[in-house]
């Protein structure tokens, strides 16, 4: 069953067109990534599903209803929203800031049900023996995965992550993408997360969409997205797209111009993930 629709949607700044007519539907309880260079519309398109922007044309509907006939709240009780790991400033407890998310539920005030759900979140995350300290004190790594606490405690159906590994070490980065992958495999929870690293996107999506200038280039499994053709043709980047146990793994070789010699795809099946 399909949780997200997206139906011809455009969206622009003045005269500058950020997403030009893109339509995508997602399935209930599956891994999306959002692939492609900077500025191609992928933290736009997330922001749409939101409701942070209002596209000029187009539809979005989640679980086939209308997000822009939904008020704030209502939109914040089936989607929740995870940015990017820079520039937060939270001078609240972990256990406070998970607890904001709640607020769509039941407003600012809170009771022992909802504290017994944060509890039961930051246990599930093994992020409990943080509940006191100071969120501003915490890494980098921590901070990203209490916010994807909160916007469990949400208890959305659609969580919207943009690039949530995005200045972490490799050891966070496979903490993150474990984490949600978990939630979308225990929780029935459906994850469309904006990500660069394609190696990472690959190992634990269900589904790529890879964009370029505000289009959808390509959509589907990893192995039908990430070819060196695509890889080429959206990057500019000749690549060797390696494949084990079924998922390409993508080594990046130089950047080519229009005329550049076509890349090479190989299979080795003994290549350690």
């Amino acid at each position: 069953m399909v949780t997200v629709n997206v139906n011809n949607v455009t969206f622009g700044y003045n005269s500058t067109k950020i997403l030009q007519n893109v339509s995508v539907d997602i399935d209930r309880s599956s891994f999306v990534s959002i692939v492609g260079p900077n500025g191609a519309g992928k933290s736009t398109l997330l922001k749409c599903v939101n409701k942070i922007l209002k596209p000029e044309s187009g539809e979005i509907l989640v679980d086939r209803n209308s997000i822009h006939e939904m008020k704030r709240m209502e939109v914040a009780r089936n989607v929740a929203y995870v940015p990017q790991s820079s520039n937060r400033v939270f001078p609240t407890t972990v256990f406070e800031t998970v607890m904001m998310g709640r607020r769509p539920h039941l407003g600012w005030f809170s009771n022992e049900d909802d504290k017994e759900k944060v509890w039961q979140v930051l246990e599930e995350m093994g992020l409990d023996d943080l509940a006191l300290r100071n969120f501003d004190e915490l890494s980098g790594g921590q901070q990203q995965k209490i916010l994807i606490a909160r916007a469990l405690a949400q208890e959305t159906g659609v969580i919207l992550l943009d690039e949530p590994t995005s200045n972490l070490d490799i050891w966070h980065q496979l903490d993150v993408m474990e984490n949600v992958r978990a939630l979308v495999n225990n929780k029935n929870v459906t994850a469309l997360m904006v990500v660069h690293d394609l190696n990472m996107a690959s190992k634990y999506s269900d589904w790529i969409l890879m964009m370029k200038n505000g289009e959808i280039v390509s959509a589907g499994n990893p192995a039908s997205v990430l070819t060196c053709d695509n890889i080429e043709q959206v990057y500019g980047v000749e690549a060797h797209v390696h494949t084990h146990a079924g998922i390409p793994y993508v080594m990046p070789l130089k950047q080519v111009g229009l005329a550049a010699d076509s890349c090479m795809m190989k299979a080795e099946d003994g290549l350690k993930a």
